[in-house]
């Protein structure tokens, strides 16, 4: 296993530096110092070279204006309604981003933030003190984001939290996959252990109903297609996926989900003990040439493990209360094959 530390670029004024972990089959990770961002997820092609399956921001400029690609997400992936919630019966409203929505994290979430890093052997591990002035969220925090990667070819990526005030804490990693050689998701097929989906505001926020997939488009249980699905997703609703997933009861070590590509053989496969995944196939990615220089409609994919979104403000989704003085982990594999 091999490390390298080097400079990645700056961003007003400050150094963004960049962490590579290789191990012995030459599958290697980066993850740069802006947003805790992955840049590379790098995997031998047939002829031995490397291939960043994952989508790429090229300089820290725009990545902060073309926010989420492959950033870390926090302190709560996906929307907040009106960016309101209670806590023990105290409600509080956070800064919103998105319309009157609070998404991931606000306008100062994780993803915003530029980490102090450093390796503990071949761990990196990105630490950060927020304020609660800094995010509007209640309780000052200090979180913890480690990438580690082994030699079964498994990436995991972990988030701990404590804060110093009760608060909440729904972290994930906003990956955007391309397991091809090529610019488009098309030939690939997703398999999702998720009996249903949630149904969605125009907002996109949850209405808080929960509906079975079987005979439609969202129904990812025994592998599926994705241009099938986009397309039969835009016959039938009108557009293609941003959708959340509630994923089944299931084993530690279950994947809640596996991406492969059947032309090149590549497979990733995400275990997590959350209980939901997002889904998302952008089409307006025409102009962002950052899957290796080229870019279009449906050019990746983003997988997102995570727990239901809004939690707080629908009684059956869960719990994500960080209490004040506790520590909470969360952590979510990605095993590549290829």
């Amino acid at each position: 296993m091999n490390t390298k530390k080097e400079l990645f670029d700056k961003l007003d004024g400050q150094d963004i530096e960049k962490f590579t972990i290789t191990n012995d089959h030459n599958v290697s990770v980066s993850a740069i110092t802006f947003g805790a961002t992955l840049e590379e997820f790098n995997v031998p092609g047939p002829d031995g070279k490397p291939t960043n399956i994952l989508v790429s921001v090229p300089s820290s400029e725009e990545l902060m204006k073309n926010q989420y690609f492959c950033q870390a997400i926090g302190r709560t992936a996906g929307r907040i309604t009106n960016g309101t919630f209670k806590i023990k019966g105290q409600e509080y409203h956070v800064d919103s981003n998105e319309g009157t929505t609070t998404l991931h994290g606000g306008p100062h979430g994780f993803n915003t933030q530029i980490w102090d890093g450093s390796f503990d052997g071949d761990t990196i591990v990105f630490t950060k003190h927020i304020d609660s002035s800094e995010d509007s969220f209640p309780g000052n925090i200090d979180v913890k984001i480690t990438f580690s990667l082994n030699n079964d070819n498994e990436l995991t990526a972990t988030y701990s939290a404590k804060s110093d005030a009760d608060t909440l804490f729904n972290p994930t990693q906003h990956m955007y996959f391309n397991l091809s050689e090529g610019d488009s998701i098309n030939g690939q097929s997703l398999q999702i252990n998720a009996d249903k989906y949630l149904e969605l505001n125009k907002d996109k926020t949850p209405t808080g109903k929960k509906v079975a997939v079987d005979d439609t488009p969202y129904d990812f249980r025994d592998n599926q297609n994705l241009k099938v699905g986009i397309a039969d997703m835009k016959a039938e609703v009108g557009h293609s996926y941003d959708e959340v997933f509630e994923i089944n009861d299931h084993q530690d070590d279950e994947p809640v989900a596996t991406l492969s590509d059947p032309e090149s053989g590549r497979s990733v496969s995400i275990s997590s003990k959350r209980n939901a995944l997002v889904v998302f196939t952008p089409d307006d990615l025409t102009g962002t040439n950052y899957l290796r220089g080229k870019g279009g409609p449906y050019m990746a994919i983003a997988l997102e493990a995570q727990n239901l979104p809004d939690t707080p403000n629908h009684a059956d989704f869960g719990d994500v209360i960080l209490p004040a003085g506790e520590e909470k982990t969360y952590s979510i594999k990605y095993k590549v094959e290829f």
